[in-house]
């Protein structure tokens, strides 16, 4: 396991090894979404070519899906997320409105439970649906749904994947492939990459075969590995006819684009060492070999 670093030191120095994550120009690229944590960039012009947004894990920002059917109104959304119900978010004005008489508290947090629960309310209805479900490889729980059962429920041959489900990304690399015909583009944060390189590795060689990565974002809420690579990172990928490959963007982050996820430190900045030789590259990926995103990621985070 590679040693961690709480910050940078200067510049991140991507190792050349995993220069083939390297994100591909292309153009139109807007950032939708807050700034900080929550937002994403991606191609404008790929936006009004999905009629499906799914979204993967949206806790209490749903900033990236207001601001992706503002830019196409004719979007449905199947948002999912089993730790956010209206149910609790009305409790939690409540116990903040308690908490407040008893001195606990003040009306300022009072306040922003009851706008957050009106922004609920004033989203999450008629073509814009919140299911009170985990994503997951397989239905262990009562409240689980594949993949597969995400897509079928859209009814739609052209969705849009935003992925932020907190480490359980790995376990639905495989679907994402298999169901990649009916993807335009997907946004996918990947997290622990240092003590699951192995696996990330993988997850990003499986998606490449499909899709093309067209933006790279260092997370600076979490670490920089001794090899440089940052321990949290976003990706925008797009179907990879819409994007041949072509010349390399080598730096991070793009300044007019880019956000700091925590906005009290600066983000992480960096350059790709490109020119590894691709025998050497795909070496490192047998690692794995013949074993599913899902079960490599079981396997990695044993005692993790």
């Amino acid at each position: 396991m590679l040693q961690e670093l709480s910050a940078p030191t200067g510049e991140i120095r991507v190792p050349s090894s995993l220069d083939f994550i390297a994100p591909t120009f292309v153009d139109g690229l807007i950032r939708v979404g807050k700034a900080n944590d929550g937002g994403y960039v991606v191609p404008e012009w790929l936006i009004t070519e999905a009629d499906c947004l799914v979204s993967l894990g949206i806790s209490e920002d749903w900033s990236f899906d207001q601001h992706f059917k503002k830019l196409n109104p004719q979007i449905r959304i199947h948002a999912y997320d089993h730790t956010l119900s209206k149910r609790e978010i009305s409790k939690s004005v409540a116990v903040a409105l308690l908490k407040t008489c008893m001195g606990m508290s003040s009306l300022k947090k009072v306040n922003q439970r009851a706008t957050l629960l009106r922004s609920y309310k004033a989203f999450f209805s008629g073509s814009v649906k919140h299911f009170e479900e985990r994503v997951h490889s397989r239905a262990d729980r009562p409240n689980d749904a594949t993949l597969e059962k995400v897509f079928e429920r859209t009814q739609s041959g052209r969705i849009f994947l935003k992925v932020d489900i907190e480490g359980s990304e790995y376990r639905i690399i495989d679907g994402i492939v298999c169901l990649a015909d009916r993807i335009v583009g997907v946004a996918i944060e990947f997290h622990d990459t240092d003590p699951l390189r192995p696996v990330f590795v993988s997850s990003i060689r499986k998606l490449q075969e499909r899709f093309e990565i067209v933006h790279f974002h260092a997370n600076n809420f979490a670490g920089v590995a001794k090899d440089g690579f940052p321990e949290v990172v976003e990706l925008t990928l797009i179907e990879k006819s819409r994007c041949p490959a072509g010349e390399k963007r080598t730096t991070f982050p793009i300044p007019q684009l880019d956000s700091p996820c925590n906005p009290c430190s600066p983000d992480y900045s960096g350059r790709f060492v490109l020119g590894y030789s691709s025998r050497t590259a795909h070496e490192a990926d047998s690692q794995l070999p013949g074993i599913s995103c899902d079960s490599a990621f079981r396997e990695s985070s044993k005692g993790f």
